[in-house]
């Protein structure tokens, strides 16, 4: 068996593979008896007919077909074992040939490789975040709103009501209704789809958000739109209510929904008035009743400002990671086959669908999207998610990070004690005692690890990796030569030296 490799620009290789020729007679005669196995021909039973009287019957090219198919197998089998081709995925056999020799054509994709080039110099500013009164102000709101007394309103909805409502809203740009389309035909259709869907769905192409029993506080510092508040307002219970909003162009809170316009339609199924506590000392002391010492409103503004700052850091050094990461990659050689990302595009549209708790089908019939539509939205996301996990993985192979088993120990009994305290620690410890459940805390603790180490390397405080017992003999070696060098350039530089002695 003659193997020739010729790996292609798209990551792929194309493995030619010439057997000989009585190995593939023999196929033919074995894919001959299958066949003959299968069909009547007049004056034989079934697979008693010659081979001569076969290829005349169902022609010699579907004889070859099928040894081809049944050959084809095992020599990719073999090639893989003698080639030096790391594959990802399954091989497509792109052409066979009989003359000279029988001759398979394989098109295999590659597995990713990646090279950091000089991943160290990389350098990206931090920005420490900053937490501000307005951010305080706005998480002491959200404590007096979980604190606010809720009673039921028969009455027109007013600014400051909590309404609870189906709401649907269509971009009207891209989708206009039929000229027959009723409210009762809308109201029919909300209820055939019952799952909630991301309200920011900005991927969708058609609608915004489409969810039942949405709570919503009317307030115009909380809106979905520009102007809904107002819109809703005097609105009864058992109400449709259609209005268009039309986000401004300069709209930076709402982003990509900038200067577009949205039909909303929106069922008030409960209309409630809210009467938010007083803020005060006494409010502090209620909501902290738990702790050993209630605290008074200005220790919980400090508290909430700390907690706030925490956060923030947390996500703002997570962003900040991953800006580096994405940097390095930037600068790094990578490739890959189409095949992988095409994996992982349909790896990160299940997990969307998950977390919407919806089928793929019904999300392409809900966004009247196709299948293609879909993979081509997560395009660019699967590479981006490539890419990260093949620099996250390097790095970790290059600065020698590891997650050791009392490393790992020490992480899930501190992981219990916070989930569930100390008396409790004891019976949820024996979950951790599943092989899964281990590697998934090992894999997060191993993420957080690298990550750590990312940020020291673009801030330049990461310490150079220990190396390996293999790279330190090959550095001593480089060592030594460089010495041995030296050492016999010495006497050039002393004859150099008593020659022009001499020559004075």
């Amino acid at each position: 068996m003659n193997i020739q490799t010729e790996r292609l620009e798209d990551h792929t290789a194309r493995l030619t593979v010439e057997i000989e020729a009585t190995r593939f007679e023999k196929a033919k005669q074995q894919a001959a008896r299958n066949i003959s196995r299968k069909v009547n021909i007049p004056g034989f039973r079934k697979g008693k007919a010659p081979y001569r009287i076969l290829a005349n019957f169902v022609g010699e090219e579907a004889i070859v077909a099928e040894a081809v198919e049944q050959l084809g197998e095992d020599v990719y089998k073999s090639v893989l074992k003698e080639s030096d081709v790391e594959v990802y995925g399954t091989a497509e056999l792109e052409d066979f040939t009989l003359e000279p020799l029988p001759t398979f054509k394989f098109r295999v994709p590659l597995q990713p490789s990646i090279d950091l080039n000089d991943y160290r110099s990389v350098r990206l500013d931090y920005e420490e975040p900053v937490i501000t009164d307005e951010d305080v102000d706005n998480a002491i709101n959200s404590l007096l709103e979980q604190h606010a007394v809720i009673e039921d309103s028969q009455g027109p909805v007013q600014i400051g009501h909590r309404v609870t409502v189906d709401i649907h809203g269509v971009f009207v740009d891209e989708e206009q209704p039929d000229e027959d389309d009723t409210d009762e035909d809308h109201e029919a259709h909300d209820h055939e789809h019952d799952d909630v869907i991301d309200e920011r769905l900005h991927e969708a192409p058609n609608y915004l958000l489409h969810r039942h029993d949405m709570q919503i506080i009317l307030e115009a510092d909380r809106e979905i739109a520009p102007g809904f508040a107002k819109a809703m307002e005097g609105a009864t219970l058992g109400e449709l209510r259609t209005f268009e909003l039309t986000y401004p162009d300069d709209d930076e809170e709402h982003g990509e929904l900038a200067g577009r316009t949205v039909r909303f339609d929106v069922v008030v199924k409960k209309i409630e008035n809210r009467t938010l506590p007083v803020l005060n000392d006494d409010f502090a002391a209620r909501v902290t009743e738990q702790e050993d010492q209630p605290l008074t409103l200005l220790q919980l503004r400090m508290r909430i400002r700390e907690n706030l700052e925490a956060a923030a850091e947390m996500d703002a050094r997570s962003e900040y990671a991953w800006k580096v990461v994405d940097k390095i990659a930037e600068q790094a050689t990578i490739s890959y086959p189409e095949e992988l990302v095409k994996d992982e595009s349909n790896r990160l549209i299940d997990n969307a669908m998950r977390r919407m708790n919806i089928s793929r089908d019904d999300y392409l019939r809900l966004t009247q999207q196709t299948e293609d539509d879909l993979l081509e939205q997560f395009h660019e996301p699967a590479i981006r998610s490539i890419q990260r996990g093949l620099v996250l993985r390097e790095i970790i192979e290059r600065e020698g990070i590891e997650i050791t088993e009392d490393q790992l120990e020490k992480e899930i009994a501190n992981f219990v004690v916070a989930q569930f305290g100390e008396e409790q620690a004891a019976s949820f410890r024996t979950l951790f005692e599943d092989k899964a459940m281990r590697e998934t805390m090992r894999t997060d603790l191993l993420q957080e690890r690298v990550l750590d180490h990312i940020v020291a390397i673009a801030k330049g405080e990461a310490a150079q990796p220990q190396l390996t017992l293999e790279e330190e003999d090959e550095e001593n070696e480089d060592e030594n030569q460089v010495s041995i060098e030296s050492e016999e350039s010495e006497p050039v530089e002393d004859a150099e030296a008593d020659t022009q002695g001499e020559s004075e």
